[in-house]
């Protein structure tokens, strides 16, 4: 039977209110490799920014913080046997529906972090969304960019990359590894294509890195963007 997770729109709507008067609250959003944690770390020595590195939350101490109840979705993917494995068993479509019905519920955890911080405090946070359509529900896009390669592929930094490598070990612990591997690069490549898609239909700015391009340049496009300059 092919799973589908609903998107919880309650969760949407209060992360929106609770995030209303957050205008200085900027996410920087690009698949794997397209720069985020570094010009997050760029523009947060140049300007003073804090950055929330969601990707870390959500494998690290959301984890402990899912509940069946209120985040049923994350809970399924936190509780089961092996989280990969029980993630590269899907379809693409059912992964798909994962990840936009896991945004809402990221969302009410971000909200109550925030609650520690003034409203009126700047904040950068790095990734951990694949589908920015569903974010563009919750914050306006104006506070947004996404981050873009000029060949839009990550393949050769999973297998490259010496701080990747570790998500290849954990695939080859898995049934079949060949084929799983296969499995993460090929959703790897259509989460990419996922972002940059929805990124265009919501009108959140693009920024292209062109090959050679120096992080201080990028960076400075970012915060030109985003109206951080």
């Amino acid at each position: 039977m092919s799973m589908r997770f609903p998107i919880d729109h309650h969760f949407l709507s209060q992360a929106r209110t609770a995030l209303s008067d957050r205008n200085k609250l900027y996410w920087i959003l690009g698949g794997a490799g397209s720069g985020k944690s570094t010009i997050c770390q760029a523009l947060s020595t140049r300007y003073g920014l804090p950055v929330y590195d969601m990707d870390a939350h959500i494998y690290g101490d959301y984890h402990s913080r899912f509940t069946a109840s209120r985040h049923p979705v994350n809970w399924a993917w936190s509780t089961a046997e092996n989280g990969l494995a029980w993630l590269l068993g899907m379809s693409w479509e059912e992964f798909n529906s994962f990840n936009q019905a896991a945004i809402p519920e990221y969302l009410d955890l971000l909200a109550f972090d925030l609650q520690a911080i003034k409203p009126e405090k700047c904040l950068m946070i790095d990734g951990g969304v694949c589908n920015p359509a569903i974010l563009a529900q919750a914050i306006p896009t104006r506070q947004m960019v996404c981050l873009a390669t000029a060949d839009g592929s990550s393949a050769r930094l999973w297998e490259e990359s010496e701080e990747r490598l570790p998500m290849k070990a954990a695939v080859e612990t898995l049934p079949n590894p060949e084929a799983a591997w296969r499995k993460f690069l090929e959703f790897d490549q259509r989460i990419n294509a996922t972002i940059l898609k929805e990124c265009l239909e919501s009108e959140i700015p693009l920024c292209l890195r062109e090959a050679g391009e120096s992080i201080e340049d990028v960076a400075g496009r970012v915060a030109i963007l985003l109206g951080v300059a």
